[in-house]
């Protein structure tokens, strides 16, 4: 018994205070990691939009409104209250919201949101000044401009008339390009002569042709007998700098049909990125295909009856919530978004009856719309349009310049000139 109780008073003491010690420390890294699950947890759950309800007493979802717009600064109303200044996220309940975007000197932006718990949802407001303005592109007068299938440059003819006379100064006479890009220096590049016409040749009826690759144009001048228009010369001139414009005249016809083909075959290309029967519907029931220029939206005419197929059901959480209209009516225009899998009305044949008189602007998320007078742009959806220009302007030149911000257009300012001039729109 003695020996028992020596062991039991002598040797359980160590032993029990190292245990204790392995107890502390085992309880302590069990908090610890415990802790930490709990606080990743809550930033998970924080930023998945979950927040305590104080009324209710308990955690619910909530959606992110993300707000961006051009330019910044901009006042956010979420239905009709101040919340925040653009760029900015906003914490919501599930639900429908009126936002609206505005900033002094500018038109303001809405539209009618869903917030979905969990879910981030982004909204893009371009804002357009209420007084844009006007600067000359060009020092004399021009016609026929014509856009290149890339929109990053504009060819156009000075016609003998708008020529320099002084005879220190090379004749402006001729075809000209002018980049519609910025300089590195943040000014506008200066147009080039690339083909200098022949004095006494009468210009006013000349046309201008793209390739599809850009690297020629077809110049084809003009003349009118009674109601008969003849092509009385056709030259192909190269943009590389270093070859001499040919006179194509018997074969321009044939060359016109091999860009035509490359066109289309390009085209054809784009349309293989899209599902399957979608770019079915499109190739037999719509008419003026054009990509925007980032290539995931798809403006259209639509020539015949017929149903956009859905690929992806249910539809993309998070994605633009304005209602599709995935039924086509004949003549009128739609966008179909190729990343989101949704398609959009834009508007009725009836109003814009020439299908030129709609482009691309150049952030691939608004369309370019030219009226009587007047030029508006208009969100994708359908949504916000808003006129950019009211005024006389030469109906059918109106181009997007590539580095955004602003639209050119072929104007008089004056009565008395005898030929209209390049002028941008600053939408900045």
């Amino acid at each position: 018994m003695k020996i028992y109780r020596e062991f039991v008073l002598i040797l359980p003491f160590p032993w029990y205070n190292y245990n204790h010690s392995m107890v502390k420390r085992i309880l302590y890294s069990i908090l610890v990691v415990t802790g930490l699950c709990l606080v990743t947890a809550g930033v998970i759950s924080y930023g998945r939009g979950y927040r305590f309800d104080f009324k209710q007493k308990t955690i619910s979802p909530t959606g992110i409104l993300s707000v961006a717009s051009y330019p910044e600064g901009a006042s956010i109303l979420v239905d009709g209250k101040l919340l925040s200044a653009s760029n900015a996220s906003l914490s919501l309940d599930p639900n429908w919201y009126d936002v609206k975007v505005e900033k002094t000197g500018y038109q303001s932006w809405n539209k009618r949101v869903k917030i979905q718990g969990e879910v981030v949802t982004k909204v893009d407001a371009l804002l357009l000044p209420t007084s844009p303005s006007l600067r000359a592109l060009t020092v004399t007068g021009v016609t026929s401009p014509t856009l290149s299938p890339s929109t990053t440059r504009l060819a156009y003819i000075v016609p003998e008339e708008e020529s320099t006379s002084s005879a220190n100064l090379p004749p402006r006479r001729g075809v000209w390009i002018m980049d519609l890009r910025n300089s590195a220096l943040g000014g506008n590049p200066q147009p080039r002569q690339v083909y200098l016409s022949p004095e006494g040749l009468d210009l006013s009826g000349g046309e201008i042709l793209w390739s599809p690759d850009e690297k020629q144009l077809l110049f084809l001048v003009k003349k009118l007998s009674g109601q008969k228009e003849t092509v009385i010369s056709a030259l192909q001139i190269s943009l590389d700098g270093g070859s001499i414009p040919v006179e194509v005249g018997r074969i321009y016809p044939t060359i016109i049909s091999q860009w035509e083909t490359m066109r289309k075959e390009q085209e054809d290309i784009l349309l293989t990125g899209i599902p399957i029967t979608v770019a079915q519907t499109l190739k037999n029931g719509a008419s003026t295909i054009h990509f925007s220029p980032d290539e995931t939206k798809i403006f259209y005419q639509a020539t015949g009856s017929a149903t956009i197929e859905r690929v992806i059901d249910p539809p993309l959480i998070g994605s633009n919530s304005t209602e599709e209209t995935r039924t086509l009516t004949p003549k009128n225009y739609y966008i179909y978004d190729v990343k989101e899998e949704k398609n959009f009305a834009l508007t009725d044949g009836k109003s814009f009856p020439n299908p030129s008189s709609l482009f691309w602007y150049t952030d691939s998320k608004h369309i370019v719309m030219i009226e009587k007078d007047t030029i508006s742009i208009i969100d994708y959806d359908g949504l916000n349009k808003r006129a950019v220009f009211q005024g006389s302007f030469e109906n059918g030149y109106v181009f997007p310049w590539s580095s955004g911000g602003k639209l050119v257009i072929l104007t008089r300012l004056t009565k008395s000139s005898p030929f209209p001039t390049l002028y941008e729109i600053d939408l900045r």
